[in-house]
């Protein structure tokens, strides 16, 4: 009996050890969630709408997430859906790193268009893109050929851009939208061997990121993670913020981004904001809303180059994400803010009257009284 009741003292003694074993691992557990949860919250605080983003390691591999990425690689992604990527840019000879990047986090193709007043492409850039099956180089003399057949410019948001512009940011505006239309024409008349499921129209100075745990950093991924009833997804924006005034390569130079603030707890957005935002006139130098992807169907259109619409599947929803953001590079560099002023052709005494960001307006005051008169060091100060 002695014998017997040992046994099960020592029986008693191990299931108390054990349960003892598994509350602790469980306390543990939700001691490092509060303990991160209060950390995101006291660094969201803190940070006044700021954000550092690194995407020096991702064009070239060496991301902190690539056995994320190389584990993803593995795994089928046929069904998820294709995403295709519209650009308008004047810069074709500078689109390497852009597209290195966008392949690595998943982009099956890519349609650019160059701009009308773009340099022609030169010999070595021909053969440069006509070795890369997933990009297809448009001319602006391509679209405006096709003009009469487009559905966009018949409509009224679009017509004061048209028939009332006031300068070449109209002529911009009306040339990105009429782009995005001209591909998903071209994806229904067979025209493209591009097989697309989603689309979205970027800048060569934005930079999709598509953050989340769940996506291992691949916006084929997370687009695939969409529910059936979801038409178009809004990546909000995260400006760029130089701490130098040159930046010869803005996608490594520049890791600091002002968040948008539909990233921000209201409380403190709305404490810190003006703060934040300086002698500046708004909170972004730049746009606030957002790029939009969205299902391609034979009823989509472009609403602008930030939005889309579907004309007949008006039962699809349109949400934002939490978490994955457009990079946007707009402002990074010295010569290249000065060079935005390239795009209003408005004589010096109309420029009040351009539909321009609050930002660029003062630009060209500035630029006008500073950088014409050869005080330039007083126009990079200010």
């Amino acid at each position: 009996m002695k014998h017997g009741a040992r046994i099960v003292r020592r029986g008693r003694y191990r299931r108390r050890t054990l349960a003892d074993f598994i509350r602790k691992i469980l306390w543990s557990i939700f001691t490092l969630w509060f303990l991160s949860s209060l950390w995101k919250h006291f660094s969201s605080s803190r940070s006044h709408g700021l954000r550092r983003l690194g995407t020096v390691d991702v064009v070239f591999g060496t991301h902190q997430d690539k056995k994320k990425r190389k584990t993803s690689d593995n795994v089928s992604i046929v069904s998820e859906g294709n995403v295709g990527v519209v650009c308008t840019t004047q810069s074709h000879n500078d689109l390497t790193q852009w597209l290195t990047y966008h392949r690595s986090i998943g982009v099956h193709h890519f349609f650019i268009f160059l701009d009308g007043n773009s340099t022609p492409m030169n010999a070595e850039a021909e053969r440069m893109y006509k070795h890369m099956p997933d990009v297809t180089v448009y001319t602006s003399t391509q679209t405006n050929e096709w003009r009469n057949e487009s559905k966009i410019l018949n409509l009224k948001r679009m017509r004061k851009h048209i028939h009332e512009p006031v300068c070449g940011v109209d002529r911009v505006f009306v040339q990105q939208a009429l782009n995005v239309e001209y591909v998903i024409h071209q994806m229904f008349q067979g025209n493209t061997d591009a097989n697309i499921a989603w689309i979205v129209h970027i800048d060569s100075d934005e930079l999709i990121y598509p953050d989340g745990a769940e996506n291992t950093f691949n916006v084929r991924r997370l687009l695939a993670r969409i529910p059936n009833d979801v038409g178009r997804v809004i990546f909000p924006n995260y400006e760029a913020v130089p701490e130098k005034l040159n930046n010869r390569d803005p996608f490594i130079d520049v890791t600091l981004f002002r968040r948008s603030h539909k990233h921000l707890d209201a409380e403190v957005y709305a404490k810190y904001k003006d703060a934040s935002k300086g002698d500046n006139p708004r909170y972004f130098l730049g746009y606030s809303n957002g790029k939009s992807a969205a299902r391609v169907f034979d009823d989509l259109l472009p609403v602008g180059v930030h939005n889309f619409e579907h004309i007949r599947s008006k039962h699809l929803k349109e949400i934002t994400l939490n978490e994955s953001v457009i990079l946007h590079y707009g402002f990074t560099d010295f010569l290249r803010v000065v060079g935005r002023f390239s795009q209003c052709d408005c004589p010096k005494e109309f420029t009040h009257k351009c539909k321009r960001l609050e930002f660029d307006l003062e630009l060209a005051r500035k630029y006008h009284e500073l950088y014409l008169t050869s005080r330039e060091e007083e126009l990079q100060t200010w």
